[in-house]
């Protein structure tokens, strides 16, 4: 199997309900696993009854994104503190997601895909950093995989963001979800993992509860499979072989 895997995330908790389940079975078989967060997430809302302000929200959030990765296994985060909501705008994401490939080494590098699973502006803007510094490496490049989720699933989180998408949203609605992905892999063995890493984010946790992160149903439809478009690169078909 892989024996590195690197994920990019725009804000902490997008990797718990986007791949978690695959990073943490990756762990349980020996697999060395770095998530790498853009923002802080300092601008989203805050349910935790904490601290206000946008620096004591980055600090939690960073807090929480560490304690997620000691759920799934994987190495201590590494968070850029780039601005939340602003990541479009940032011009050089290519270039830092080129120094973190160099830098880790990995053998598959992970990410949100083209639909930034509900559109996000910010999720769409890593999306471009990663594929863009992934197609500028030699050959051979390691596996590169996007989340993806079934068409439909994601629209009423989608319809909750349109606002940030401009007018017409951009993406439509018609772009949010797939009907095809190359990989599916069975998360069961460790659904109970995925959802205690989506809880370690209690700051955009309602209630405290890793269900309400999202409109209801989202979150226990990811706790069964979890998909993936394959872009290219080598050593895709082992490491799911080896998941499965």
């Amino acid at each position: 199997m892989a024996r590195r895997l690197l994920a990019f995330i725009p804000h902490p908790d997008d990797e718990a309900y986007s791949f978690a389940g695959t990073l943490a079975l990756a762990a349980r078989r020996g697999a060395v696993v770095r998530i790498v967060a853009a923002s802080s997430g300092e601008g989203g809302e805050r349910h935790d009854g904490g601290a206000p302000g946008p620096d004591a929200l980055a600090d939690t959030r960073e807090r929480e994104l560490a304690e997620s990765c000691r759920v799934l296994g994987a190495d201590e985060p590494v968070c850029w503190r780039l601005p939340d909501g602003g990541l479009a705008t940032v011009a050089d994401g290519p270039a830092r997601v080129a120094r973190e490939m160099a830098a880790f080494e990995p053998d598959a590098v992970l990410a949100l895909g083209a639909d930034g699973a509900y559109g996000h502006p910010d999720h769409l803007a890593v999306y471009r950093w990663v594929l863009t510094a992934w197609e500028r490496l030699p050959e051979p490049r390691p596996a590169l995989l996007f989340a993806a989720f079934p068409r439909g699933l994601f629209l009423p989180q989608y319809e909750q963001c349109i606002g940030m998408m401009g007018d017409p949203p951009n993406p439509p609605a018609s772009a949010i979800g797939v009907t095809r992905w190359d990989e599916e892999v069975d998360i069961r063995a460790v659904a109970a993992t995925k959802l205690a890493a989506i809880a370690a984010h209690r700051t955009q946790l309602p209630g405290g509860d890793p269900r309400a992160i999202f409109p209801p149903g989202i979150v226990d439809a990811l706790l069964e499979r979890e998909w993936f478009t394959h872009a290219g690169g080598a050593g895709a078909s082992a490491l799911f072989e080896s998941l499965r």
